[in-house]
C-alpha cells in the first residue's frame, strides 16, 4: 500500500488560492481600468447614460432640466453618498443606484467629487461626474424646444 504524502494535499490547495487570488486581482484590475467617465447623449427623446456599469436611459420629459446644476461634493454634503443600496463603490469610482444624504433615492456615476453635474427627475436624482454642465444643458434645452 502507498501513502500520498499529506503537502501534496497542501499543494493542491494553495494553488486553488492562488488561482482565485489571480482572478480577483485580473477582475479589480479591469473595473479599474474600463471604469471611465460615462458619456452623456440625448437622442430619441432620452437622456442616454452610457457607462461600462449600470447604463440608464430616461425620457426627456421625466428630467427637471431647469434644476440641473453644477456641484462639489466636497462642499456641498448634502449630495453625498450615504448608503449603497445596488452599486459599486471603490476608490473614486462610484456607480450604481445610492442614497444620499438628504436621503433622496440618486444614481450615481462619480469618478471626481469636484465635477458633478446633479440632473434630478421626478423619481430619483442623477449624479454625473462631468465638467459639461453647459454642453448637457444646451442639449437638452434644444431637444425640449
Amino acid at each position: 500500500m502507498h501513502n500520498t504524502p499529506k503537502f501534496i494535499g497542501r499543494t493542491k490547495h494553495a494553488t486553488l488560492v492562488l488561482i482565485i487570488v489571480f482572478v480577483l486581482i485580473v477582475s479589480f484590475t479591469g473595473i479599474v481600468y474600463f471604469s471611465k467617465k460615462p458619456s452623456v447623449e440625448v437622442g430619441n427623446g432620452f437622456l442616454i447614460i452610457k457607462s461600462l456599469f449600470y447604463g440608464k436611459r430616461i425620457a426627456i420629459e421625466e428630467l427637471h432640466i431647469n434644476s440641473i446644476q453644477q456641484l462639489n461634493l466636497n462642499n456641498n454634503k448634502d449630495y453625498n453618498i450615504k448608503i449603497r443600496t445596488n452599486g459599486i463603490g471603490l476608490p473614486n469610482y462610484h456607480v450604481g443606484w445610492m442614497q444620499l444624504n438628504n436621503d433622496h433615492k440618486a444614481l450615481v456615476y462619480l469618478t471626481d467629487k469636484t465635477n458633478v453635474v446633479l440632473i434630478p427627475t421626478n423619481d430619483y436624482d442623477v449624479l454625473i461626474s462631468t465638467d459639461d454642465l453647459i454642453g448637457i444643458t444646451e442639449v437638452l434645452n434644444t431637444t425640449i424646444n
